[in-house]
């Protein structure tokens, strides 16, 4: 009986020090500081993540992606082009046997598309918004601002 007790009382301290779910993270689309590109619509920032080109300011948009299976790339991926890692895989495929544009190249850390972000003539990508830096700007996403409660690419 009192090992039954002391293992049900285990039982519930071990659930109620369980670390509660990780809180999905507003993921911003960046570009350089100073770049006329303030907003992009969905449909054409899945345009350019899709491998179509994209012009802003007469130049085309270069898409860099986060790492696969990061919870940035699969939040962005579901939210913006609509498909899961294995779709987004599968897409890319099928493109390069019909001899059709590469994927973007994806970046190892928010750090390093941060940088290329701010640095590389046309880039374009994302990042949670706590790994913002002052030489890349925001972009507004069919005129809502991440800032803004109805935004909605997060990561995964």
């Amino acid at each position: 009986m009192k090992i039954t007790i002391a293992l049900l009382f285990l039982v519930a301290l071990v659930g109620l020090t369980r670390p509660a779910a990780a809180e999905n993270k507003k993921l911003v689309v960046v570009v350089a500081k100073g770049s006329a590109l303030t907003n992009i619509s969905r449909a054409d920032l899945k345009r350019v993540f899709t491998g179509d080109t994209v012009n802003a300011d007469g130049k085309p948009l270069v898409p860099f992606n986060a790492n696969n299976n990061t919870p940035e790339r699969t939040g962005f991926d579901k939210a913006v082009l609509g498909m899961s890692p294995d779709e987004v895989g599968r897409y890319w495929v099928d493109r390069k046997v019909r001899g059709q544009s590469a994927a973007p190249r994806s970046l190892p850390s928010s750090a390093h598309i941060a940088k290329v972000a701010a640095k590389f003539p046309g880039a374009i990508s994302y990042l949670p918004a706590d790994a913002l830096t002052s030489d890349i700007q925001a972009v507004s996403v069919d005129g809502v601002a991440y800032t803004d409660a109805k935004y909605n690419i997060v990561t995964e």
